[in-house]
């Protein structure tokens, strides 16, 4: 009615309102579609929380098309959830995400639970590239359309209309939602998603001089459902009491109210984006006599194509120093320098780098021009969490079913050291005590003390007249290892390093000797050696990878040996062994995987403690212990190994993978002397297996079947290697 009574204008302008709603408002994409394709021109755009990401983007020139093509090529969990590609963590945070299954802070001696689920990296750093070509647009009002959006101030519950200033940190912190992001500092102010006071902010754009409001309401009423899921959408649906009152004045001040069906939906329904647009453009549809008759009332504009930025320009790098981390220290983890073009992709590794180190809060940064050159800005705020609790789960049938708790005590003693202990409890006490100094990709030092205690059947050698040289008998291992190592970084996926070590092996049998009244020692002595090692890792994911590779290798040189009561002169030995594999991706649901290992003896070691193993799947390194599927554990012994596995890994539905898994090789003595592991395969074996990914760690079922041993074998597998 509106529309007809001011038809005898010749243009008329056109404001559009985005309501907040969290996945809901990816609706809002399929209500711009339709009103494009009814021809309608919007000349102001407000927005709240996900309608201030819609708009503040459809402010910058987007089209509803291209938004559509940027949801549905993107995995929003992922983006959401802050998680980093594994590419982008340091070498050590790979291995701590692979044995921790979750990390609090603990403060004044408490734990801690984190105040959000993210702390909003990714989704800042896609703002920052997609809003690229605005950075220097400080007045919202000059943007392609303009724009504002309404953001909440947390000191004092005000409402905060953002209209200048850096774009994509207005609209951060207009969508920062309460227990799913962190709050987001603009200025002297720490903001969070506007919804909580104005969730459908029009007030605003009705003195911007527009002749029709279109308002698209993504809000569900609170009655709409019973329950809450999440503390997110609880908080969500306490502060939207409010809003709804407030609703029926604000409906009546909006010409054209579009609201889609969503009531199926919550805040947090980011997987059902392609249902939730549907309903949008459905939406739209309805309103599409209306928008049509708008149409006519305007003149049209044509919309240039928007290419999305890849790339930007780098003249000058400010990053400030921080109490514990200095500039250096800061630019080695970005890895960007100035005077230099780099991809957006490339920005991103870096603050992902960054962020992956876990010593910092959230932090946002700024890419404008300024004095005509190209300026990357930012100063990130330490954490001031430096305690941490971690803890983990896990079971296989070498050291039975463990539960680890883990401390962690950043800056201890010097700014970049950290101190960490682990205490398994399970059947036998065990622990990993660890000291680092972190100098990156200069020489870091480090101290390490480890204790594993379990029971295998192992083969061991005595040298009793008593019993035959080679016995199969249940022993009771408990092996510490102590070692000082120092050692440097290679763009955090490889590490080299050098040390001394100190081993002390004690192997108990069940085997009692009538001449001494004693049960019998496989071994029992202390060990001191020199290794060296390299590490390179460049999987995505360390237990289900769909691209890169690993190699893991080392060298021990054993030149001392202590034992009470020992008769034998010793003589030093060596032992070296590397593992290497790579894997292919051949699509988005199937990867091959390959990995070939092998490992030697020089001299006479006068232990079988040293001997490497085949038997076991999925258990932790320890000694020299090498899985096989369809063996047991440590079924074959021998002083040298050769072996291959193939793995063929298929994710039928996300998370839950189905393994095809092929084991063959060579396990015996000097085989590389004697030209054994020429002559072929002595044990070979295949199995399939079922893996779920859980947030607990990966759980996986294996049948197996080696004709060495001529029984079907299960190995069962749960959690975090630790």
């Amino acid at each position: 009615m509106v529309i007809c009574a001011q038809a005898q204008q010749e243009d008329l302008k056109v404001g559009l309102i985005l309501s907040g709603g969290g996945a809901k408002g990816i609706a809002h994409i399929g209500v711009l579609k339709e009103i494009e394709r009814a021809g309608v021109r919007i000349d102001y755009i407000g927005g709240t929380s996900m309608g201030a990401i819609v708009g503040g983007l459809y402010a910058c020139g987007y089209t509803a098309s291209q938004l559509e093509e940027m949801l549905l090529s993107t995995n929003l969990t992922d983006v959401i959830n802050d998680k980093f590609d594994r590419d982008f963590m340091s070498f050590d945070t790979k291995e701590d995400a692979s044995r921790y299954g979750i990390t609090l802070p603990i403060v004044k001696g408490r734990i801690q639970f984190p105040l959000s689920l993210s702390k909003g990296q990714n989704v800042y750093a896609m703002f920052v590239q997609l809003m690229h070509e605005q950075r220097n647009t400080q007045d919202f009002a000059k943007l392609p359309i303009p724009f504002y959006c309404v953001a909440t101030d947390i000191k004092t519950g005000a409402r905060t209309v953002l209209d200048k200033g850096y774009l994509p940190l207005a609209v951060n912190a207009s969508s920062a939602l309460p227990t799913l992001f962190s709050p987001v500092r603009v200025g002297d102010r720490m903001l969070i998603d506007g919804g909580i006071v104005d969730n459908y902010p029009i007030d605003e754009m009705l003195s911007k001089g527009m002749d029709v409001i279109i308002g698209i309401d993504v809000q569900t009423n609170t009655s709409s459902t019973d329950e809450t899921s999440t503390l997110s959408e609880m908080l969500t649906r306490i502060s939207s009491f409010q809003t709804q009152k407030q609703m029926g004045l604000k409906r009546k001040k909006t010409q054209i109210y579009i609201r889609p069906e969503l009531a199926a939906f919550n805040i947090l329904s980011f997987d059902k984006q392609k249902e939730i647009m549907a309903q949008g453009v459905l939406a739209g549809q309805k309103a599409r006599p209306q928008l049509l008759a708008l149409a006519k009332n305007q003149k049209q504009r044509v919309k240039e194509l928007k290419e999305i930025p890849h790339s930007f320009k780098l003249d000058k790098l400010l990053v400030g120093t921080t109490p514990n981390y200095k500039t250096n220290y800061l630019l080695g983890k970005l890895r960007v320098k100035s005077k230099n073009t780099y991809s957006f992709k490339k920005l991103k590794e870096g603050m992902a780098n960054l962020a992956a180190t876990q010593n910092f809060d959230a932090f946002r940064y700024s890419l404008k021009t300024e004095n005509g050159k190209e300026v990357l800005k930012m100063t990130p705020p330490e954490t001031k969490y430096t305690t941490l609790f971690r803890g983990s789960l896990h079971y296989d049938k070498l050291l039975g079913a463990l539960a680890l708790v883990n401390l962690t005590k950043k800056h201890a003693f010097l700014k970049n050291d950290e101190v960490s202990l682990d205490i398994m409890l399970g059947a036998y006490f065990q622990y990993a005590f660890s000291y680092f100094i972190d100098k990156g990709e200069f020489w870091s030092v480090g101290l390490s003390a480890i204790q594993h205690q379990f029971d295998t059947a192992a083969p061991v050698s005595f040298n009793t007249d008593q019993f035959a040289t080679n016995k199969s008998t249940r022993t009771r291992v408990l092996v510490q290892r102590n070692t000082w190592y120092v050692q440097t970084l290679f763009k955090e996926e490889a590490v080299l390093g050098a040390g001394l070590a100190h081993q002390h092996n004690v192997f108990k049998t069940n085997l009692f000797d009538t001449q001494t009244a004693r049960f019998l020692y496989a071994d029992k002595a202390d060990y001191y050696s020199a290794l060296g090692y390299l590490k390179v890792d460049t999987r995505d994911d360390k237990f289900y990878p769909n691209k890169g590779g690993f190699f893991e290798g080392d060298i021990n040189y054993y030149f001392s040996k202590k034992s009470s009561g020992e008769d034998i002169t010793f003589a030093p030995f060596l032992i070296a062994k590397a593992n290497m594999g790579a894997t292919v991706s051949l699509d988005s649901k199937w990867a091959l995987l390959f990995s070939t290992s092998g490992g030697f003896t020089v001299g006479d070691t006068t232990s079988s403690a040293f001997d490497f193993t085949f038997g076991g799947y999925g258990n932790t390194p320890v000694l020299n212990y090498q899985t096989f599927i369809g063996l047991p554990q440590q079924h074959v012994a021998g002083n040298s190994f050769v072996k291959a596995e193939t793995t063929i890994d298929y994710e039928f539905t996300p998370k839950h993978h189905l393994k095809m898994l092929l084991n063959g090789g060579i396990v015996s003595t000097d085989i590389f002397k004697t030209g054994q592991w020429k002559r072929g395969i002595d044990y070979y074996s295949a199995g399939i297996a079922y893996g779920l990914e859980t947030f607990a760690g990966p759980i996986e079922l294996t049948a197996a079947y080696s004709p060495q041993f001529s029984k079907l074998l299960f190995h069962v597998n749960i959690g975090w290697q630790f």
